[in-house]
């Protein structure tokens, strides 16, 4: 194997005596070959750990910056599943993050904690709980695989809010110094950061209309549709839920009444848009996905129950 590192010859135009003087030339490294992704002899990559990672993401080799897929040409059609995979593949192999894995209640980080971090989901379910200065907790967001957290620090050097997991799960903590100087070698790397700032922000956008436009019943319903949409780009069932969270959070991010939250998950029952599994009322099935939408669309709902709406 050639070294590295080689001295920079000395030009022959010098006289003999002069040759011998002269300092020796200033040591260069040898380039690496054109699209090669460096990595130091000897280190175990953080993604190759058993456990830490999943099954779709472990033994992919990296991808050259030059031969990224096709979806990333913007404009272009993706599909989000195969999307979602070739982000975590291009953050892997550009930034090399570290995993780590978190359990049910585990705080990734809190409000007002210095911002230098940021976290990419590789599996579970989190949601952000922003605190009034009387204590009084809301949940502001809720956070699948694939969707990132820790952005919003970005502007003021704080996390405004706290991150929590809602199950196990696992996360990749990428310091965000690093990212940036990814980024900046990397502009493909840009482009998968500013799209997943500008998800985030339509996220939020649609959850804020949802909360502040619809009827109780037609917001639960919502709520579904959504939780459904997000597990099926993720390659997951999205026929079959379960909800990671309880009746009181879940009144809470739509801002809703426990009992209101209870009475309308009994109405879609009862309508046939959706049952209860066996295992208790946190298991949720759709029997048909177009159904609860059309039902969100027409954004109505009977009076006779008398749901209050919030």
């Amino acid at each position: 194997m050639h070294s590295a590192i080689a001295s920079a010859p000395v030009s022959n135009d010098l006289p003999r005596d002069r040759l011998r003087n002269a300092p020796a030339g200033r040591p260069r490294i040898a380039s690496a070959p054109s699209g090669a992704l460096s990595v130091k002899a000897g280190l175990q990559r953080p993604t190759d750990v058993a456990g830490l990672i999943p099954p779709d993401l472990l033994h992919i080799g990296p991808t050259p910056v030059h031969e990224l897929p096709s979806s990333y040409t913007r404009g272009a059609p993706r599909d989000p599943q195969q999307r979602m995979l070739e982000v975590m593949h291009i953050i892997r192999d550009l930034v090399q993050p570290t995993a780590k894995v978190v359990r049910a209640g585990d705080v990734i980080f809190r409000a007002a904690q210095p911002f230098n971090t940021v976290y990419l989901i590789n599996a579970g379910a989190f949601k952000l709980v922003s605190r009034s200065l009387d204590g009084r907790e809301q949940i502001v967001s809720l956070k699948f695989r694939g969707d990132w957290l820790g952005f919003s620090g970005i502007g003021n050097g704080r996390h405004p809010c706290d991150a929590v997991a809602m199950d196990t799960g696992n996360i990749s903590v990428i310091p965000y110094d690093t990212l940036t100087a990814a980024c900046a070698r990397h502009p493909e790397l840009m482009a998968v950061v500013h799209e997943a700032m500008s998800a985030e922000i339509v996220h939020e956008r649609q959850s804020l209309m949802s909360v502040c436009t619809l009827a109780s019943l037609a917001r639960v319903a919502a709520f579904l549709c959504s939780w459904a949409r997000s597990m099926n780009q993720r390659g997951l069932r999205a026929d079959e839920l379960t909800l990671r969270m309880t009746r009181a959070d879940l009144g809470n991010y739509l801002g809703m009444t426990l009992e209101t939250v209870s009475r309308c998950l009994s109405k879609l029952s009862r309508l046939g848009l959706i049952r209860f599994g066996e295992r208790g009322r946190r298991q949720i099935s759709i029997p048909s996905l177009a159904r609860l939408e059309d039902f969100v669309i027409g954004g109505s709902m009977s009076d006779d129950d008398h749901l209050p709406v919030q």
